[in-house]
């Protein structure tokens, strides 16, 4: 099998490898994209939850504060009783520190329930904030999970596709030469080059011109001293002529 006929095969190779690429960057992105959805979502859910038990715990505790507060205004109303019929000042003044510690501890637990008032209102400020987003992110799943999930299934059945084609190419290659192309494939993502005139196509660098003259030949494949790139030589495509595109142009501005 001459070189020639080994080109196109490698060429094919390269072109389906450049197409299995893109496929498994587009089903990456696609699947990243739903997942992290997906994972935000679960974040926002779990924030959720665990402030919801907190704002619960905080009314909770309010509540219990709320019940302290009508006791010791009970006690404190007791405790006057008590003054107020204390016979001497021995338990005139034991009834007055009574008031005076139960006060106290009054004024202690309304401070508790402000601050637990104030930080129960930014709590459901904060839930209600939070809920706002998963509720429209968890929209935003729902109107592109079917979307996302035609566009992977498809890409997916193209990789499908391609990687038979790969199979087809790589049995059409000599062996020797389908290892050196993988070699080269997990330094560069696009092994091969062409060259026409003594420059690699796939680095654009200028190749010695001993080995452009050799390689003239198409006896066998070269590397590129600069890229690594299996490089191979294919005449330049033919372009018309000047004068016949300025022929053709004048016709058809006579026409």
């Amino acid at each position: 099998m001459s070189i020639r006929d080994q080109i196109a095969p490698l060429e094919e190779l390269a072109t389906i490898d450049d197409d299995l690429r893109r496929l498994e960057e587009q089903i990456g992105k696609q699947r990243g994209s739903l997942e992290g959805m997906r994972a935000e979502a679960k974040v926002l859910e779990d924030r959720l939850r665990v402030d919801r038990e907190m704002l619960s715990q905080m009314e909770k505790t309010r509540s219990e504060l709320s019940v302290e507060l009508r006791q010791m205004t009970q006690q404190i109303e007791r405790s006057r009783e008590k003054l107020a019929r204390s016979r001497n000042e021995r338990e005139s003044n034991a009834a007055q520190r009574e008031i005076e510690e139960l006060r106290k501890l009054h004024r202690d637990r309304e401070e508790e329930i402000e601050r637990l008032n104030t930080a129960t209102e930014a709590a459901k400020k904060s839930i209600d904030a939070t809920d706002g987003k998963y509720r429209t992110l968890v929209q935003q799943i729902e109107g592109t999970a079917e979307g996302t999930t035609r566009q992977l299934d498809a890409a997916e059945s193209q990789r499908a596709t391609r990687v038979k084609e790969r199979e087809l190419a790589v049995k059409k290659l000599p062996t020797t030469l389908y290892r050196r192309y993988e070699s080269v494939r997990t330094r560069r993502p696009h092994p091969i080059a062409a060259t026409h005139d003594g420059t690699c196509l796939g680095c654009h660098l200028t190749i010695p011109p001993m080995m452009f003259q050799k390689m003239l030949r198409q006896a066998e494949f070269e590397q590129c001293p600069h890229c690594r790139r299996i490089l191979y030589y294919t005449p330049a495509p033919v372009r018309a002529p000047e004068g016949d595109a300025a022929e053709g142009s004048s016709t058809s501005s006579r026409a």
